[in-house]
């Protein structure tokens, strides 16, 4: 019987159906089989409300095609092995029945069992895969909107993951909840898969993310559109604390595209990416950092890219365009880049903070980077922006082959820090292509051209090395030098950054706007400086007024040549200088200008002296025509020139003092040579004229001098034509200078000068040429020479003829005071000595000790001028000897020298090496019986004297000697103390004996491990024999053992003699590492050991298969329960532990676990599916000739079979009751499941289901099939139920159950009103009782009351009317039991203010001083009906009437109650000229808006207004116009007042106040 239920009857059903189909067991074969515990395989649709777990030792099949769906929070849980079988056409899909499921969980027992995974979709997730510890095989994963993590991986997982997709997650949980949402694949605690192919989109959180030192690697995997987490940080790629390898990968339309981050210490990040493509980031493509930005020393490199392509970072195709932060970002870490491209990047391309050496960066090009607008910061306009990196002892970060381009701001800004790097190439960007602040860069081969500002820019920076750099078409257009140079150095290497030298080796500067502009900067050094076509001058700039200490700009090698900017009349510029130093000490070598302007401007700072040499300044003519000079010298205290070739620059001076030698002073063109402004000195030195040729000075005062001035080279000689050492010379000068003397060095030969050979000043112009006297002595003998004119340099010659003179010693060896070994060779060398008189030389040397030598010992040259002792001849003796040479002329003019040397006997160096090594604090550790090497061969002695070596212990009494010195001796030390010393000696015979000492602690040790394999075969079942019975302590110790497997763990151990070193028994299949580990029983020798490892390699066992029962020809029927037993059968390499019964069963009753995971199918050639996969199970089969196979597969390569035959006989169907069961609480008021669904016919026939009660005439369920459940009422009492089960054939079975139906309480209802609704005013309120209910139908009483307790009726259905405001409605039913239910709702009635309308007033004009009869009606509109009076007034002039209206059918009135009120009157109309009609009703304290009608009065022409107006009307108008406005202000008060107490009554008829509402919304 089916019968309609209500919604919440129909939502009872539902979900007890749930709940009983959530404990339906799943077949995993056919109807015919039991539930197996070994292998399942599923097809179709599976159902799994509970989840399900596939046990350890259980193995699952999901063939292609099948669909299952998982209850709310559910999963599978894989202990086991699993299969999945789906293909690309039919996959199978993993979905959810309500809610989401938790999708596949991998624990670690499932590790190595070889599940695979083909063809999989899982829908409608919170997770898809998650994997504990454990390497499925993954291929064709499809994972859809998995609100967590799509893939989660735990424990040292290691999967293989092939072409995985992944698409959606996380939108659909709250922004504010766990981060962890909207994750695909999760890395983390040490996993590390392998991935090949995956694709993951639009996810909250993260695709890929690492963590927790895991690794793995990673290749062709593209994710794109990872946005929206709040909770925490999104990106395409997450690297947290891991060193994954990805490759071959890209990430698109993400928050951030890459992000690395190091956490924990002690773990390393590192992971590596090679050719990652990242595209249209919103924040940043790429971020690397250390979470502690504190810890900025030694960073750790964490990172490494190779082929790195990033682009569109906060771009227009980011998710919102114009959040971008950087394209790559750097902070507290290193990374190595080999090979990356930036490009296309809205932000600053690359950003890094506080890095040092760990940052390597190789071939890197930047494009197109960088902020856009002038309020934006600099830093975030530039290509590559670095701060902070550290130049620490492992030096600075590295940055080699570097391109960057068309940045919005500077190419490379790098501030704070140090570089090191080779090969930039920087063009075309917003502002200086590379810009130092505070940096010390070491940077060659660098091309910066067409850049906006500086080429290269240097601020507040030192020990700056640049080399090979070269700058071009930098600045173009800019206002200043400061804006656009070539090269721009500012503070650099001042007292801000002051300590090292800033250098630009090898710079060159071609037609940039400015070529080289310096401001305050020292020590600076420009070395092969190259300046070539500036667009403005100067070409080189340099001012220093702003530095207040001293300091140098050394330049070397400077090549100029400037243009010049043509006026409007094709001149040039005739107010610049190609050159201008201000403020500037300097030191100027080899410096070539060419200018088109002015040569060089120098304004010298003057604390120190300037140099400038071997240079050539050429201006043009424009400059002097301009009235300035080519070379400008200003404020110089002292400058020094050499070599400069001024030929096409006249001299400008100014307070200088200046010295110039050896160069071409100013040709006299039209133009003056030389101009003297403020009081100057200038000292002209050996120059390329003279004085007639310098005739063109201008000056400005009397104070200033130029001095020709000439150098004189004095030879002083004697008779022979020989320079005589230290002579002394003399000069005498007419005027200008004093006289001077001085003694010439050893050579006889000077230089001296330079002197004044002629003076020019403005008042004295040229003076006469000055003359030089010149006289020399020697050995008291003096001459003089000629005097010459001092009007060039010359050479002058003076004479001595003196007396013989004894012959000058040159002795070059040996040294005063030095010390030879005995006996040992020694070179006397005297070979440089000369005389001055050309005599024949003879040399004779003497020793304290031994006398004369040069004739006892070798003569190398025959005049004794070099002699060699101890050579071939020994000829010295030891000691401390005064040498005495004497060398004679053959006038026996001697000259005479002594040295002291010193010849003596050294004792011997000893060295000594042991095996094994003496520790660093000099002590031998030695077992007792084993020996040490001592090794004395390096030992050596001075003189090569025999040597006797001996070592001595010390308690031994005998010394122990080395037959060999030296040599070496092997030790023993039987019978020693557990510590001593030991002394090694060596002496030569003459010297006492050289010793070393160290210390030796003698230690038991331990027994050498040594064990031998033997084996009855190579399998895992065949016996194996481990035997260490070779181990031998050396003191003869007992003997502590273990044996140990890699795979099996510990297999034997013990103590002899109590145990024997032998072992036999099987291990696990598998390539082993056997190690036995040996000690002995010393109480300080726990936790030591020795060991011996063998490696060995076992085969798996094979499988056996036998059926035990059924036996062969085994006849039954289909519905008989066949108890199948595969007793007999087996796998080796199973552990009996893992087996539920093992008995009868082949198995490793040694082992704890099993090492295969071995799957039992039973199959029958007459069935599709299997009968099952247990060892032992009951199942039945359907009718026929069955072939049934047992197969036992090991997952390893080994299988077994067995078959047998069977008969089956047809049987009648077979009932499967699921629901109702037994024993089971029912109640009236809740519908019976009948769920046989289960049910079968073992036949296949189709068959029928009938279910009757004894209780019930007719049947509950006739003649129903299962393929439904069905569900029905049932009435209280002690049912037996039949359930008659008939086939097609005929064949029928008969099942009986017992239920018990209690009675149940009705239930209340109250139809169309819900608790809380409000009521409109005035409307007729049905009370219906019809939703209450009685399962047993039998309800006999209704009562209904109000919330005081008011009865308002007894009927299943009352009609009531209420007056405004709030009231509690109360219905009680009971049934014949007398239960009862009761049910109240709250209803808000609403009010309503009066409204009148359609006011007419008969006659519509009144008669002056006469009875006028008025009828006013109005009609009235209230919906709640609770206005009872109208009132009408009437003005005209000093009348003021009021009167009541009426609706009661009576006194004019038509119809009473028909909401038409009237008025029916006469006046006498004797005042006025209009009269007012008022009309308003009255709510109780509301009033209604108030109808007003003006109706005129006719009057005669005497009684017009304006003789009423002067008969006193005009004073009465005035008095009724301010009596009016007062009234109305009043009932204007009265009437607010009234409107708020009408919204104050009606809010409180409500629920709710909606000001709370109104509050929250604000909020």
């Amino acid at each position: 019987m089916l019968v309609p239920y209500s919604v919440e009857s129909r939502r009872a059903i539902f979900l007890v159906s749930i709940l009983l189909i959530s404990s339906v067991v799943f077949a995993p074969v056919t109807s015919l089989a039991s539930v197996s515990k070994s292998t399942t395989v599923w097809n179709g649709t599976i159902n799994l409300v509970d989840g399900y777990t596939v046990e350890s030792g259980e193995i699952l099949i999901v063939e292609a095609g099948t669909e299952i769906n998982l209850g709310d929070d559910k999963d599978i849980l894989i202990a086991g092995r699993i299969t999945i079988q789906g293909s690309s056409s039919s996959p199978v899909i993993l979905n959810s029945i309500i809610g989401n499921h938790d999708g596949l969980i991998f624990n670690s027992s499932s590790n190595g069992l070889g599940s695979k995974i083909d063809n999989l979709t899982i829908r409608n997730s919170e997770y898809g895969i998650t994997i504990y510890g454990s390497n499925p095989t993954i291929n064709n994963l499809r994972v859809e909107n998995a609100d967590l993590v799509a893939i989660d991986l735990f424990d040292s997982a290691s999967p293989r993951i092939n072409d995985l997709v992944i698409e959606g997650g996380g939108q659909d949980i709250p922004l504010n909840t766990n981060w962890r949402k909207g994750i695909g694949l999760s890395v983390g605690a040490s996993s590390s898969p392998i991935v090949n192919g995956a694709f993951i989109n639009d996810l909250v959180t993260r695709g890929l993310n690492y963590w927790g030192n895991s690794g793995g690697i990673i290749s062709n995997l593209h994710v794109s559109n990872i946005t929206g987490a709040t909770t925490t940080i999104a990106a395409g790629i997450w690297v947290e604390d891991s060193l994954p390898l990805i490759i071959d990968s890209s990430v698109k339309r993400s928050d951030n595209g890459i992000y690395v981050r190091h956490i924990t210490q002690g773990w390393n990040t590192r992971p590596t990416f090679t050719n990652v493509v990242v595209e249209d980031s919103q924040y940043r493509g790429v971020m690397v950092e250390q979470y502690n930005h504190s810890q900025f020393s030694n960073l750790p490199m964490n990172a490494v890219f190779t082929n790195l392509i990033i682009r569109g970072t906060g771009g227009i195709d980011a998710k919102t365009p114009g959040l971008g932060i950087a394209a790559l970002d750097v902070n507290t870490s290193g990374i190595r880049i080999e090979g990356a491209l930036i490009e296309n990047n809205p932000v600053v391309g690359f950003r890094a903070y506080m890095i040092d050496s760990s940052m390597i960066v190789n071939n890197l090009t930047l494009l197109n980077n960088g902020e856009n607008g002038f309020s934006v910061p600099f830093n975030d306009r530039a290509g590559l922006f670095w701060r902070s990196s550290n130049w620490g002892t492992s030096g600075p970060p590295t940055l080699n082959n570097l391109v960057v381009r068309n940045s919005s701001g500077s190419g490379v800004l790098l501030w704070k820090g140090g570089v090191q790097g080779t090969n930039w190439n920087i063009s075309d960007n917003g502002a200086s292509g590379v810009d130092f602040r505070e940096f010390h860069p070491d940077v060659n081969a660098v091309q910066s051209f067409n850049n906006t500002g500086h080429g290269i820019s240097v601020k507040d920076s030192s020990n700056v090395e640049l080399e090979y750099i070269v700058t071009s078409g930098n600045g173009i257009n800019s206002l200043s030098s400061i804006l656009g140079s070539g090269f721009y150095f500012e503070e650099s290497n001042d007292v801000v950054s002051g300590g090292k030298n800033v250098s630009c080796y090898m710079c060159s500067s071609f037609n940039d706007e400015w070529g080289v502009t310096v401001r305050d900067s020292i020590d600076l050094q420009l070395i092969d400086l190259t300046i070539y076509n500036s667009t403005q001058n100067p070409s080189l700039d340099i001012d220093n007024s702003g530095i207040s200490h001293q300091g140098t700009v050394i330049m070397n090698n400077i090549s100029i040549h400037s243009r010049c900017v043509l006026e409007e009349d094709g001149d040039c510029s005739d107010d610049r200088y190609a050159m201008r130093l201000n403020n500037v000490d300097a030191e100027i070598n080899f410096l070539e200008l060419e200018s088109d302007v002015c040569g060089l401007y120098w304004k010298a700072k003057g604390d120190l002296t300037s140099y400038i040499n071997n240079s050539f300044i050429r201006s043009s003519s424009d400059c002097y025509y301009s009235g300035k000079n080519g070379f400008e010298l200003v404020d110089h205290t002292q400058l020094e020139a050499e070599n400069l070739d001024l030929f096409y620059s006249p001299i400008g001076l100014e307070n200088s003092m200046i010295n110039i030698s050896n160069s071409i002073a100013p040709m006299n063109f039209s133009w003056g040579q030389f101009e003297f402004k403020t009081s100057s000195h200038l000292r002209w030195i050996s120059p390329s004229t003279n004085s007639d040729d310098i005739y063109d000075i201008d000056f400005a005062s009397n104070d200033s001098i130029l001095d020709i001035m000439w150098n004189v080279e004095v030879h002083v000689l004697n008779q022979y034509l020989n320079h005589i050492p230290y002579s002394s010379v003399n000069l005498s000068f007419d005027q200008f200078e004093s006289d001077y003397s001085t003694t010439l060095p050893y050579e006889g030969i000077d230089v001296l000068g330079p002197f004044i050979g002629k003076r020019w000043t403005p008042v004295n112009n040229w003076s006469n040429d000055n003359h030089v006297y010149t006289g020399c002595d020697y050995d008291s003998v003096h001459n003089d020479s000629n005097s010459f004119e001092l009007i060039t340099d010359f050479s002058v010659t003076c004479i001595l003829e003196i007396s013989n003179q004894a012959p000058i010693i040159v002795w070059n060896q040996p040294y005063d005071d030095e010390v030879f070994a005995s006996g040992s060779e020694v070179i006397f060398d005297a070979s440089g000595s000369w005389d001055l008189d050309n005599e024949l030389i003879t040399f004779t040397w003497s020793s304290s000790i031994d006398g004369e030598i040069t004739e006892s010992c070798e003569l190398i040259n025959s005049n004794g001028s070099v002699i060699v002792a101890n050579g071939n001849i020994q000829c010295l003796s030891d000691g401390i000897h005064q040498i005495t040479l004497e060398v004679c002329d053959t006038s026996n003019n001697c000259a005479l020298e002594v040295r002291n040397i010193e010849l003596t006997n050294s004792p011997p160096l000893l060295t000594v090496d042991t095996t094994p090594d003496i520790s660093a604090w000099g002590t031998l550790y030695l077992g007792k019986t084993a020996s040490v090497n001592i090794d004395l061969t390096g030992t050596s002695d001075p003189e090569n004297d025999e040597l006797s070596c001996w070592i001595k212990a010390s308690y031994e009494q005998n010394d122990t000697y080395l037959s060999d010195c030296p040599g070496q001796i092997n030790k023993t030390f039987p019978s020693a103390p557990n510590q001593f010393s030991v002394t090694v000696y060596t002496t030569d015979g003459i010297h006492s004996p050289v010793t070393w000492t160290f210390n030796v602690e003698l230690f038991n040790e331990l027994p050498t491990a040594s064990f031998e394999i033997s084996r009855t075969g190579l399998k895992s079942q065949d016996i194996l024999s481990l035997d260490g019975t070779s181990t031998f302590d050396p003191e003869g110790d007992e003997i502590k053992f273990e044996f140990w497997s890699d795979i099996d763990g510990l297999i034997h151990s013990g103590l002899t003699p109590t145990d024997s070193i032998e072992w036999s028994g099987t291990l696990s299949k598998g390539d082993h590492l056997i190690t036995m580990y040996a000690s002995d029983d010393i109480p300080n020798h726990a936790g030591r050991w020795t060991s011996s490892e063998s490696t060995l390699s076992i085969d798996n066992s094979p499988p056996v298969a036998l059926i035990s029962f059924p036996y062969n020809d085994y006849s039954t029927d289909s519905g008989y329960l066949i108890p199948f037993d595969a007793s007999g059968s087996g796998d080796w390499d199973i552990a009996c532990a893992d087996l539920e019964n093992s008995t009868g069963l082949i198995c490793n009753h040694f082992s704890d676990s099993s090492k295969d995971l071995v799957s039992v199918l039973w199959q029958s050639n007459l069935i599709s599916e299997p009968i099952g996969s247990e060892w032992k199970f009951e199942a039945r089969l359907p009718a026929g000739d069955h072939e049934i196979s047992l197969i036992i597969d090991d997952g390893d390569g080994g299988n077994a079979e067995y078959s047998i035959t069977i008969t089956v006989e047809e049987a009648a169907p077979v009932l499967v009751l699921t629901s109702p069961q037994e024993n089971i609480d029912v109640y009236s008021n809740l519908p019976v499941l009948f769920d046989f669904r289960d049910s079968f016919d073992p036949d296949g026939n189709d068959f029928t289901i009938s279910v009757f009660s004894d209780l019930m005439e007719f049947p509950i369920l006739e003649n129903k099939t299962n393929d439904y459940w069905y569900n029905d009422y049932i009435p209280a009492g002690n049912h037996i139920l039949s359930f008659i089960l008939t086939d097609s054939t005929g064949k029928d079975s008969i099942y009986y159950q017992e239920l018990n139906v209690f009675e149940t309480s009705p239930v209340a209802g109250i139809r169309d009103f819900s608790d809380g609704q409000y009521i409109p005013p005035g409307r007729e309120i049905i009370l219906n009782a019809s939703p209450s209910f009685d399962y047993d139908n039998d309800i006999i009483l209704y009562e209904w009351s109000l919330g005081d307790g008011t009865s308002i009726g007894d009927k299943e259905q009352v009609s009531v009317y209420f007056s405004p405001g709030p009231v509690r409605i109360n219905l009680i039913v009971t049934d014949s039991r007398g239960e009862s239910d009761s049910i109240s709702i709250n209803l808000t009635i609403g009010a309503s203010s009066p409204v009148l309308s359609e006011l007419k007033i008969t006659p519509n004009s009144l008669v002056f001083n006469e009875v006028n009869p008025i009828f006013v009606t109005v009609k009235l509109e209230d919906l709640d009906g609770t206005t009872e009076i109208l009132f009408c007034k009437f003005k005209a002039g000093a009348i003021d009437r009021e009167f009541q209206l009426r609706d009661d059918g009576s006194e004019g009135d038509l119809v009473a109650g028909d909401n038409i009120w009237t008025l029916e009157t006469a006046l006498l109309i004797d005042d006025g000229g209009t009269a007012k009609v008022e009309v308003w009703a009255i709510d109780g304290e509301i009033v209604s808006p108030i109808l007003i009608e003006l109706l005129p009065i006719e009057s005669d022409e005497e009684n017009n207004l304006i003789s009423w107006l002067f008969s006193g009307g005009f004073a009465l108008l005035l008095l009724i116009l301010t009596i009016s406005i007062i009234l109305g202000i009043l009932y204007l008060v009265q009437r607010r007042k009234e409107l708020a107490k009408d919204l104050e009554m009606i809010e409180s008829w409500s629920t709710f106040d909606p000001r709370e509402l109104d509050d929250q919304f604000n909020e």
